[in-house]
Parts: structure tokens; sequence; C-alpha cells
């Protein structure tokens, strides 16, 4: 049984970066039971309302960020697609009555290949792209992760990739350092509580419930957030949940690693 997994991309240059956080991205292969079959994997910079499954023979590498170095241009992540994986993805979805519709013609966008790279830096794992839709309840995106559960059991890794803590306008682009400030901290360790004891109802209500919820999660900018719940929601079989590493950029870019479910 593979785990599902959450994972921060954070910004763009942590293509290119050598830190505490990439360097835990780095051990993440060797911490699974074995080599997954493909990686199922929702990105925060895909958005749809009918949730999308993207299949391809070969994945195109999307730069879709500017005024970035010109390195990160150049970098390439040529990740195969898994037709029939994507073909299953779809079927259970639609078996647990969500419109789902599949997509031949989009590439990877720094959401999925941002980290990917850093775990799977041989491209050598097929990848099956997912969206996400912010406009859903909570309880509806966890049910779409359940719904892809059973994908699991068939060594196919489900991640989903954006950012528990995503606001611009609390950025301190001089901050270096890892230091988180106070708020941020704050709303990290409510969700640690609220994931770890798997309190689904009191997650759904994260905007009331949640310290500073309004800072860590705008309200018309929830997509970085949802990831987490898909991923969440892979291992309601389960209900095991364990952050592996919790930093920060900026001083309110978190970059935390969820895993959900046991490693077996």
């Amino acid at each position: 049984m593979m785990p599902s997994l959450f994972v921060a991309h954070g910004a763009p240059l942590l293509a290119i970066e050598n830190n505490s956080y990439t360097q835990a991205l780095q051990q993440l292969s060797s911490q699974l039971p074995r080599r997954p079959r493909a990686i199922v994997m929702f990105s925060a910079h895909w958005e749809a309302f009918d949730q999308m499954v993207g299949t391809m023979e070969t994945f195109p590498t999307i730069h879709d960020f500017g005024g970035f170095p010109q390195e990160l241009y150049e970098i390439q992540y040529p990740a195969k697609g898994d037709e029939a994986i994507a073909q299953e993805t779809v079927q259970l979805l639609r078996d647990a009555g969500v419109p789902v519709g599949l997509n031949t013609t989009r590439g990877l966008d720094h959401g999925h290949w941002v980290v990917l790279r850093h775990i799977f830096p041989q491209a050598d794992v097929p990848v099956v792209a997912l969206s996400v839709n912010p406009n859903l309840t909570v309880v509806q995106q966890y049910a779409i992760g359940k719904a892809l559960s059973p994908l699991r059991q068939k060594d196919v890794l489900i991640v989903g990739s954006g950012g528990t803590i995503h606001n611009f306008s609390y950025l301190n682009m001089r901050e270096t350092s890892e230091g988180a400030f106070d708020w941020a901290l704050q709303f990290e360790e409510w969700l640690q509580q609220t994931l770890t004891g798997w309190k689904v109802d009191e997650l759904a209500r994260y905007r009331e419930l949640a310290p500073h919820a309004e800072k860590a999660v705008p309200v018309y900018g929830s997509e970085h957030f949802v990831p987490l719940v898909y991923a969440m929601g892979a291992a309601d079989d389960e209900r095991a949940a364990q952050r592996l590493h919790m930093s920060f950029r900026y001083g309110s870019l978190s970059h935390t690693i969820w895993q959900f479910g046991h490693a077996e």
C-alpha cells in the first residue's frame, strides 16, 4: 500500500535551490515502500470546474512564471504518461459521481515538476496530472481524494502539490532564513493537530476555526490549500497523518510535507 503525500512547491526557484526542504524532498523516494508504478498528482496551478485527468505519451514542461533566472526556463522534466492509470482514475471518479474529463494536450506545470525533479530526478516514473477546484467545499474535495484511494493498492503514489500557507500579501522577500511569523506557526500548529487527529469536520470549517486562516489561505486564493485535502481524502481508509517536514521562506511561505496513510 502506497501512502498519499502533500508537498509544497514553494516558489519556482525551489527547483534549483539546495536547502533543508529540497533535501527532504530528495529523501522522499527512499522512504516509500517501493518504487511507484505511477504518480497521480494534483497541482494547484491547474484549476478546472470539472475534475480533469491529464495524460500524454511524454509531457512537455510548462514554465508558467516570469521574471526568474534563465536557468529555470531551460529545465525540462519529460515524464511519461500512463494511459491505463489515467483511464482507471477517470473511471473511479465517474463511479463516485464526480464530473470528470480526460485531457491529452496539457503539459506539466511548475506545481508538478518543481517538486518531482527533486523526488524523482530522472523523470522515470509515469505521471497522471490532475486539476483542482477551489470552488468545491472541503467535504467535496475530500471525497474526490477518497474516490482515488484504490489506486494506492496498485502501487500508485497520489500527491497533492500546493502550499498550506500561500499569500503574496504576507511575504517578506528580504527574509532569507527559514524563520516564520508567529501567526504562520500558529496556523501550522492548528493544522497539525487537526490532521493528525483526522478531524475532517474541523478541517471543513478551517476558515472559522483555524487561527489566522484569512492570512494563510486568502479567500480568493485557496487553490494552493486544496491539494492537501485531496491527498488526505486518498487515505481515508487508514486515517493516519504525519508531517514529515516543515520550514519556511520569506517569513510565511510554508514548505511542508505530509504523509497520509502508512507506507507498507
